[in-house]
């Protein structure tokens, strides 16, 4: 419902119908009207079309809304600005609990225009039609950016993550507008675009404390020094301990020297270890200090980052569906979003990067051949056949002319390798399934534009480090016959001793999965775990260093808007 109108109010518009020049018959919604009419008529004529200062420019999208209106003002009437304006300003000045920036939505200009429209309406009694045109426009590009922003995402992922299959959200963001100036309800609509699944609503609200954080003063760095271990004393632990406390990782009241290194601030090392990928020794040396130094703000930044990241997935994500997670080098199998599944997976190479993609699995291959992608033909396989002629042999792999179905094999040694040249290779290599095969013994398929899959591997002992980025781009995966068996479940006969008979008769075979299952592969360097520890892990790609600036100003803490 709209808000009472003031005497005030009533009186400006008597004031102005009665100002020479004005028809009666034409209201200060029919001006304003002819503004944005005339404005949005000439950016289509001429790209020169004077605005004020700080105004957007016109957009297809802009135009397409006004022109479906018949040009009509959509955040004021006869009255002046409509209650939704408001509103709205309130949900762009909380902004950053989003992880969004306010003042991308022209929030200082806004707030200019409407204080010289107030200035106006007290000072002469009547509102500036040029004025509100101005504010109709900023406000109305102003939704469709902050919407959009929710939906897809503020990074302009084609461009910083091209190699990335990103979902891109679609939301008709006109009617969108047109539904929350209906209802009046503006927060609500806006408020119901953000994600909704857990993953995303967890981190929203640790973003909300560490801003709290920083608003109660942040976080002290401690100062290099000797390794810092139980029995340890000093300035530098009391520093640890504020630290920890700041960070929650450390009970405030658990002290009982506040220079002492103690069982407590131990624990709390310990935990503090655990949530960030690293040894948990319980000792701060050089690694651990490092870590604990990564400034609040940093940290700030990146979980905005990772929030806006998972605006990529979708919001139904399956009932039951696969989260790998590339920084964490981890894989869960997910069932109304608890894990039923997890284990260690291998990660593409930084230079070889695992693909960030949602798809389907379909199927899964038993002793899967490797048809080896020509980058790797080139770079590895040529240059050892020219080293050793038996190494095609020694490797079981055979050669073809192409991928055809009915492409014969070739005899290796038949070929001059010495005159085969990386740039006009003309063979195509395939290893046969056994032990030697880089993708094990299972393969786990889902199409997708980046042709990468899950897959078992020979080396399993890299499975022991804690960084595990040694792939070429696809997953390898540390439990392969567990989630085989796990995929097969609802498949008559394929228990795990079928699939272990099957394995061992070394011929490959396909076998369809009972019903497709999501598979997401994600880039979360931040996330919120099951118990609600905030995790935080290394950047492996530097996806995170990217321009992401965040207000970090005195206000912005949980409750506040202004």
């Amino acid at each position: 419902m709209r808000k009472t109108i003031s005497t005030i109010t009533l009186l400006t518009v008597i004031m102005l119908l009665a100002l020479p020049g004005i028809s009666l018959a034409e209201t200060p919604s029919d001006q304003v009207c002819s503004q944005i009419g005339n404005r949005i008529k000439g950016a289509e004529v001429s790209s020169k079309v004077a605005y004020p200062e700080g105004l957007p420019s016109v957009s297809p999208l802009l135009s397409q809304f006004y022109e479906g209106r018949g040009f009509r003002p959509a955040w004021s009437d006869d009255y002046g600005p409509s209650p939704d304006v408001e509103d709205f300003l309130e949900v762009i000045r909380a902004a950053y609990r989003e992880g969004l920036n306010p003042q991308d939505y022209h929030l200082n200009k806004i707030e200019a225009v409407l204080s010289d429209l107030y200035a106006r309406q007290i000072g002469l009694g009547t509102y500036d039609v040029e004025k509100l045109a101005d504010l109709d426009l900023i406000l109305t590009k102003a939704f469709f950016l902050y919407a959009s922003h929710l939906v897809d995402g503020r990074v302009d992922h084609r461009n910083i993550y091209p190699d990335w299959v990103v979902n891109q959200g679609s939301a008709d963001l006109k009617a969108l507008l047109s539904e929350a100036l209906d209802s009046g309800d503006m927060q609500k609509t806006l408020a119901d675009l953000a994600p909704h699944y857990p993953k995303y609503v967890r981190l929203r609200e640790k973003l909300i404390k560490y801003l709290a954080i920083a608003e109660s003063g942040g976080w002290p760095q401690v100062p290099d020094g000797p390794k810092l271990l139980k029995g340890s004393g000093g300035k530098r632990v009391a520093i640890l301990r504020q630290r920890l406390i700041a960070s929650g990782d450390l009970a405030s009241m658990a002290q009982e020297s506040p220079v002492i290194f103690d069982h407590d601030v131990e624990t709390a090392v310990r935990k503090f270890q655990k949530r960030h990928g690293l040894k948990d020794d319980g000792r701060v040396g050089k690694s651990t200090l490092k870590v604990i130094n990564v400034p609040l703000e940093t940290r700030i930044r990146q979980i905005a980052l990772n929030m806006d990241r998972l605006r990529w997935l979708s919001s139904d994500m399956g009932q039951n569906y696969i989260f790998v997670n590339i920084a964490d080098f981890s894989l869960e199998v997910m069932e109304d979003e608890q894990p039923v599944m997890s284990m260690r997976i291998i990660a593409g190479k930084d230079e070889q990067r695992s693909c960030v993609l949602s798809a389907k699995m379909t199927y899964l291959e038993l002793n899967p051949f490797w048809r080896v992608p020509d980058s790797i033909a080139t770079k590895e396989i040529l240059p050892q056949i020219k080293k050793y002629p038996g190494y095609l042999a020694q490797k079981t792999i055979k050669v073809f002319k192409d991928w055809s179905d009915n492409a014969k094999e070739i005899d290796p040694m038949l070929v001059n390798w010495s005159r085969v040249r990386a740039s006009n290779l003309g063979y195509k290599f395939r290893q046969e399934p056994g032990p030697l095969n880089p993708l094990g013994r299972i393969k786990f398929i889902f199409p997708n534009e980046c042709e990468i899959y899950l897959h078992d591997t020979p080396t399993r002992h890299l499975f022991g480090r804690t960084r595990r980025d040694f792939s070429h781009g696809c997953i390898r995966v540390e439990k392969p016959v567990e989630l085989a068996t796990y995929l097969l479940r609802n498949k008559e006969t394929w228990i795990q001793k079928k699939i272990l008979a099957e394995i061992k008769k070394g011929k490959r075979q396909v076998v369809m999965l009972p019903e497709p299952v999501n598979v997401h592969i994600f880039y979360g360097t931040v996330w919120v775990d099951r118990e609600g520890v905030l995790q935080f892990r290394n950047d492996i790609y530097h996806a995170d260093e990217i321009p992401y600036d965040l207000p970090l100003k005195r206000g912005h803490v949980a409750g506040e808007t202004r």
